[in-house]
């Protein structure tokens, strides 16, 4: 296995970026680079998490336990995203779009990874049980649906993975309303408009980083049954997406305000989604992977609000 990724390495990255990747299977890093430890816990990708998990804790009324609920979330998705990145290290290296990210690029060994990935779930957990236990058991979903489900046993084989690791993109924002209502319908309605706005999210980039996807052996939906089947799939989801969006705003008490913004915004997505489907384009992949990130940050928006005007 050492030696077949390393004859990889060495077409991809040329033989002095070889020697520089070593350390992927082998050997250590004497001194650890703070920045890099910023940067493995996917900072962009962690603000979009906990600004779910925010506006879903304030809608729900919570005031008091901002603090402890809030570092137990940022610790559990910060410690669960370096263990990611220290478990797909290998295939990081082969792929243009993430070889310069900390391990690869050689600025952090993977055990200095793993460990600073699990002292900070471990000690996001701890605070999370300070709250409630369903909130912990929340955040713990997240780890086994990140981890264990999608990395270690869909994300090489199957092409349906990101429907069920999936999931764990949108337990931040169920664990902000569990903190303070417990499981109740708003939160999963809440949890489940994050699930469907999240084919989008991967599959779009999928799309437009197809050869680094195939390079790495990846069998994303897009790349197995093509790029219109997908995005036709992305429109089935974001259709689902809008009647979760209208169904919210009549089992929580929200200002007008909330559908005058959020419905809007999916329905300009959508639109976008189905022209992008009739006629798909990898070029046009990235901008409509942006604005599916804009379209999900306006719905939240909305959704603060609609709870506080």
């Amino acid at each position: 296995m050492y030696i077949k990724m390393e004859c990889e390495l060495s077409e991809f990255c040329g033989l002095e970026d070889l020697k520089r990747k070593k350390y992927l299977f082998k050997g250590r890093i004497r001194n650890v680079n703070p920045r890099a430890l910023f940067e493995v816990i996917k900072p962009k990708q962690t603000l979009l998490l906990m600004i779910t998990f925010l506006v879903s804790f304030l809608v729900a009324g919570g005031r008091e336990t901002l603090p402890l609920c809030f570092t137990a979330t940022f610790l559990t998705i910060s410690g669960t995203t370096a263990l990611n990145m220290w478990i797909d290290r290998d295939i990081d290296a082969l792929m243009m779009r993430t070889r310069s990210r900390p391990i690869p690029a050689g600025e952090l060994s993977p055990r200095a990874c793993a460990i600073y990935g699990a002292f900070l779930f471990a000690s996001g957990f701890l605070i999370a049980l300070f709250n409630s236990i369903e909130f912990a058991l929340v955040l713990l979903l997240g780890l086994i649906f990140d981890i264990l489900v999608y990395t270690l046993l869909l994300k090489r084989k199957s092409p349906y993975s990101i429907i069920l690791g999936g999931f764990a993109g949108a337990m931040p924002a169920l664990a902000g309303w569990v903190a303070v209502k417990g499981f109740t319908l708003p939160g999963f309605l809440i949890a489940g408009i994050v699930l469907l706005w999240i084919p989008s999210h991967i599959w779009f980039i999928a799309m437009h980083y197809e050869e680094d996807y195939r390079r790495a052996g990846i069998p994303m939906f897009p790349l197995i049954a093509g790029i219109k089947k997908a995005s036709w799939a992305i429109v089935l989801a974001t259709s689902l997406m809008l009647v979760l969006a209208v169904s919210l705003y009549f089992l929580i008490p929200l200002h007008a305000i909330y559908l005058a913004i959020a419905i809007p915004a999916v329905l300009i997505f959508l639109f976008k989604a189905i022209k992008f489907a009739i006629a798909p384009k990898k070029e046009k992949a990235r901008r409509m992977y942006k604005l599916a990130s804009i379209t999900l940050g306006v719905i939240f928006l909305a959704l603060l609000f609609g709870a506080f005007l």
